[in-house]
């Protein structure tokens, strides 16, 4: 197909007779887009030279239109120019033409003024403007009007022009049959594959789509929707989104389904979807178990989503990183807030179980006889109130995966023991069961307490401690990380102005002073919960302190706590000098033995009066 786009009537007209006379319909554009519609199909684009910028990203056969020196020539011979000053203006790619055309031909008696660069300073009234045909819509000062002329293409370079369009014709030829290729290999691959435009209307499948989706003979610029009536593949037109594994059953067959937008000029221009039928029994298992308890089963977050530059948390990104390369079991430990399970699920997508399950489990938010069966799960009957056909626990669900034991030092010491002897044996059976089943499954496990204390006070296991305890990841509290901060502060802001449809953009210059002089006993998640208290309360663009009562409170308790640990310190510093001072008789090995020179101990025995 030939298309003329942005041509004038007249010219257009001129080209088409040339083409009806090979047997060529060509067709007409005047905008882009409607040019976009019709990129799924092979085409060759004559236009003028003007307008190649424009269409040039779209990928399809140009044939440039420009008048030459002997069209100007020829206007000059007509109409008897010879004692004018001939100028012609054109675009930047014509007169770059023209002036090598000048050159070849020894025709030094013409000036070129590229058409965005024409001004007052260059416009001598008794000189002539040679413009193209094209450009009738060009403003020149009206004054100029009787100096204007303008040209059209000679017959000569209107036949050139659509002899080059015809010769390329057996490109878009050899496109056409690059396409067939294409539509061999798509018929020899194993996956259902099927293509449509920006209007829905297909433009490729294959034999093995044809027999999945049971659609019978020419299917090709059929709309999709004929076929499928509510078809994923329209909301990928839209949003031009991705879509990876989806799960749907077609004719009794369970599918992993992939669709992608085709975008071309950063225009979604079509679709292509691929699908298998599952035959892989683990495959099979781990999606259906995902599509039966999807919440909670996947990732969200990787490392690089974790804000924060300061070396703490970058230390402890990188050594995350270097974690999720093994399969082993990781304990990350830390205060409450510190934002654990981010780390582990940044842990999971960085590993190679990064496609499987990720599944948390809170293991302080049960009771222990609901903890047992939502970790191992449970058969029909064997409890009063047991669902019809049992339960699937979270072991169960992240097989292949990751599962997130978070707040483990909670668990009772019952389970810990049956958790133990699932971590050895690598298998479980449920509550009311006789059967083992084969598990596959990563350990991500979380506190906030002590194990170590647990561990000496009988409250937690040893030997499940030393199975859960092989990489420790221990997360700083943002008291230490406080430089983290302003960075946290814009991400959480951003994040409130989408939800509570605010326009904080700015804030007080007594804001992060404040924030990063209080001490965070409840770490990130209390600093999410006073900005976005914050946020709420605030009613202005600038966020202050001034339209946050709770924050006097807040200061007048965090100075308590600040004297309080003050004194604390105090005290455990006299404590610590009067224990070595009763162990050592000789003070200057008492100092020693602080670490301190010996006027600084006897300065702090006169301080604390020992």
């Amino acid at each position: 197909m030939i298309a003329l786009y942005k041509i004038n009537s007249p010219l257009a007209e001129k080209i088409a007779d040339i083409l009806y006379k090979f047997d060529q319909k060509p067709t007409f554009y005047y905008s882009k887009n409607s040019l976009l519609d019709q990129i799924m199909n092979p085409l060759v684009l004559i236009t003028s030279c003007s307008y190649i910028e424009e269409v040039e990203t779209l990928h399809v056969p140009i044939v440039p239109l420009s008048i030459n020196l002997s069209d100007v020539e020829k206007v000059i011979q007509e109409e008897n120019l010879y004692s004018n000053k001939w100028i012609i203006v054109a675009s930047k790619q014509e007169i770059e033409w023209l002036k090598l055309e000048k050159n070849l031909s020894l025709k030094d008696h013409f000036q070129f003024i590229v058409k965005d660069n024409l001004s007052q300073d260059n416009i001598q009234k008794n000189s002539i403007f040679f413009v193209s045909a094209w450009e009738n819509n060009f403003l020149f000062p009206p004054y100029l009007e009787k100096n204007i002329r303008y040209v059209e293409p000679s017959i000569a370079t209107i036949t050139s022009a659509v002899r080059q369009a015809l010769s390329l014709i057996s490109i878009t030829r050899d496109m056409l049959r690059e396409k067939y290729q294409v539509e061999a290999v798509v018929n020899s691959a194993h996956d259902g594959i099927i293509a449509v435009d920006r209007s829905g209307h297909i433009t490729l499948t294959n034999e093995n789509a044809k027999h999945f989706l049971g659609l019978e003979g020419e299917v090709i610029g059929r709309k999709i929707t004929d076929y499928i009536p509510h078809s994923d593949m329209v909301r990928v037109l839209q949003t031009g989104k991705k879509e990876i594994g989806d799960i749907a059953k077609i004719f009794d067959r369970q599918m992993v389904i992939n669709r992608f937008p085709i975008i071309i000029s950063d225009k979604v221009v079509g679709a292509v979807s691929n699908f298998k039928e599952i035959t892989e029994i683990q495959k099979l298992e781990m999606k259906v178990r995902k599509k039966l308890h999807h919440s909670g089963l996947e990732a969200k977050y990787r490392l690089m989503d974790i804000i924060g530059n300061s070396v703490e948390v970058s230390d402890v990104k990188q050594q995350a990183k270097l974690f999720a390369e093994t399969n082993a079991t990781v304990l990350i430990t830390g205060e409450s807030g510190t934002g654990k399970e981010l780390f582990a699920q940044g842990i999971h997508l960085e590993s190679n179980r990064a496609v499987c399950p990720f599944v948390a489990v809170n293991c302080a938010a049960f009771p222990e006889s609901l903890l047992e069966s939502e970790l191992f799960g449970y058969e029909e009957g064997s409890f009063t109130g047991a669902q019809k056909g049992g339960k699937q626990g979270v072991f169960e669900l992240a097989h292949g995966g990751t599962l997130f034991l978070d707040e483990i030092g909670e668990m009772p010491l019952r389970i810990q023991t049956i958790l133990l002897r699932v971590l050895q044996e690598k298998s479980i059976r449920r509550i009311g069961g006789n059967r083992t089943i084969p598990l596959d499954v990563r350990i991500i496990a979380a506190t906030n307490r002590n194990l170590d204390e647990e561990v000496e006070q009988k409250r937690f296991r040893s030997d499940l401690y030393y199975r859960i305890n092989v990489l420790t990841l221990e997360l700083p509290p943002l008291r230490r990380r406080i430089q983290d901060i302003p960075l946290l502060v814009q991400s959480m802001i951003a994040q409130f102005n989408e939800e509570r449809e605010k326009k904080i953009e700015t804030l007080e210059e007594d804001v992060y002073p404040f924030l990063m002089s209080y001490h965070w006993p409840g770490n990130i998640r209390e600093l999410r919960n006073i900005i976005e208290r914050m946020v709420l309360l605030n009613n202005g663009p600038k966020l202050s302190i001034s339209q946050s009562p709770f924050l006097q409170k807040l200061q007048r308790k965090n100075y308590q706590d600040l004297k309080e640990n003050q004194l604390s310190l105090k005290q455990g510093e006299k404590e610590l000098i009067q224990y070595a001072l009763n162990k050592y008789s000789n003070k200057t090995m008492a100092a020693k033995s602080l670490g301190i020179d010996r006027s600084t101990l006897w300065r702090k025995i006169k301080e604390y009066n020992l």
